[in-house]
């Protein structure tokens, strides 16, 4: 099409893209500066995820009798699903599942990477896999099937993923300098994309080109997120809360969409308005959206969130340095070492002097230690090593992340502060990444 707007419409497509990125973005903005216990973490995946994926997977392999397949039955739970096809129209949103668990299975060590290493490590496995896509399909540019490899595998799509936690980073970290300016650009230029990708036919003439076009589509992306929280999240009102509320049933809008979606088209249903985008977008607004979020409400309290409330912790805050030992005495010739001894045996301390602490008195050189009493146990430092003569005290204990997951969102959520003390980030209570 000639219309940049109606592109937008035309490659739909890129709302995988985006959501890859916002995937990576949100899981990124709670973490930064802070530690993932990687088996908790796995385990409020598997309760936000699976319930209702498992559902309808029965429910896909259910409907036709005589068609199951223990191979692409397992390959969906694993999560493999986005290497096979099981389902029909109810497991048409089986791959996008599977490649998201697959980034769950990696994000605890994508983190500690850029902990360790700054947001450098994240870029040059950007780069990495970028180098390797060339390099498989320069290998046989007959055999690679670029829409398949770049748009359903994690070969494809892990630099977008990556490329929105390097966006909540910066979000994290620089937010203030995020501005509606830079969500004007970045919005104009998203739109220019997807433009430009029509008029080349990128997705029906896929050419060597789009080995990199995931990660110019995840850019654009990145700075439109990043710049629309940062507006966001300063203009609180009735319209973020809404939106809230819809995201809390946003999973099962997106697995049973399509089934609805599939229904319609072939049916009476579909309302005609001049051209086929005209058509389109009048019945998705007066049909396919309303019934869409009716059936999600449904399947969202009476599936998803019993499990929701089984979620557990997972963050914690990074530990502190330990507190340095205290000196003891200077030593004549050396620099004060807790508990020297000075020449002619052990010190032994002496009485408690009136307003202070108990001395030690020296041992006479040549002779017998004097006696001066037993030790005084000395005060303990917080989070650091034991002091001679006393016990070591535990240092202040980790913030742990809010229970259960639940967003901290404003405006989109309760309306209060992220319990880490860092400003928090207008998400959907119950995305399906929260």
């Amino acid at each position: 099409s000639r219309n940049p707007v109606k592109t937008v419409v035309f490659e739909g497509h890129t709302g995988v893209a985006l959501f890859m990125v916002l995937s990576g973005f949100i899981f990124m903005t709670g973490a930064v500066d802070r530690e993932v216990s990687y088996g908790r973490f796995m385990v409020n995946r598997l309760l936000r995820i699976y319930p209702l994926y498992l559902v309808l997977l029965f429910v896909a392999v259910s409907t036709r009798r005589g068609s199951f397949q223990l191979g692409p039955f397992l390959q969906a739970i694993l999560p493999l699903g986005n290497y096979t096809a099981i389902g029909g129209a109810w497991g048409a949103m089986f791959w996008a599942v599977s490649l998201e668990m697959q980034f769950y299975l990696l994000f605890p060590l994508l983190l500690r990477l850029l902990t360790r290493g700054g947001p450098a490590t994240l870029v040059r496995i950007i780069a990495a896999m970028l180098a390797l896509r060339t390099l498989a399909y320069l290998a046989d540019p007959g055999g690679v099937d670029l829409n398949w490899l770049t748009y359903y595998t994690i070969v494809g799509r892990i630099d977008q993923f990556l490329l929105g936690m390097l966006a909540g980073w910066v979000f994290v970290k620089h937010r203030h300098r995020l501005g509606p300016g830079l969500l004007t650009v970045s919005v104009v230029l998203a739109v220019a994309m997807l433009w430009a990708f029509n008029q080349a036919h990128g997705y029906a003439d896929p050419k060597w080109w789009r080995v990199g076009w995931v990660d110019v589509e995840g850019a654009v992306w990145a700075a439109v997120i990043a710049s629309y929280v940062a507006v966001l999240e300063r203009r609180a009102g009735l319209l973020s809360r809404g939106v809230a509320r819809l995201g809390e049933t946003s999973y099962s809008i997106y697995l049973l969409h399509f089934v609805i979606v599939s229904r319609i088209a072939t049916s009476r249903l579909v309302l005609h308005l001049g051209g086929a985008v005209s058509t389109a977008v009048l019945t998705a607004v007066v049909v396919v959206v309303p019934g869409t979020v009716a059936l999600a409400f449904l399947t969202y309290y009476a599936i998803e969130r019993p499990f929701l409330a089984l979620r557990v912790r997972y963050l914690r805050d990074q530990p502190q340095p330990e507190s340095p030992a205290q000196p003891g005495a200077t030593l004549p010739g050396g620099p004060a070492q807790p508990g020297a001894t000075l020449p002619g045996g052990p010190a032994q301390p002496g009485p408690a002097q009136p307003g202070g602490p108990a001395q030690p008195v020296p041992a006479q050189p040549g002779g017998p230690a004097q006696p001066g009493g037993p030790a005084q146990p000395g005060p303990a430092q917080p989070g650091g090593p034991v002091q001679p003569g006393g016990p070591a005290q535990p240092g202040p204990a980790g913030v742990l992340d809010p229970p259960a997951e639940q967003a901290t969102a404003v405006p989109a959520g309760s309306g209060g502060a992220a319990d880490d003390g860092r400003p928090p980030v207008p998400m959907p209570r119950g995305s399906v990444l929260r």
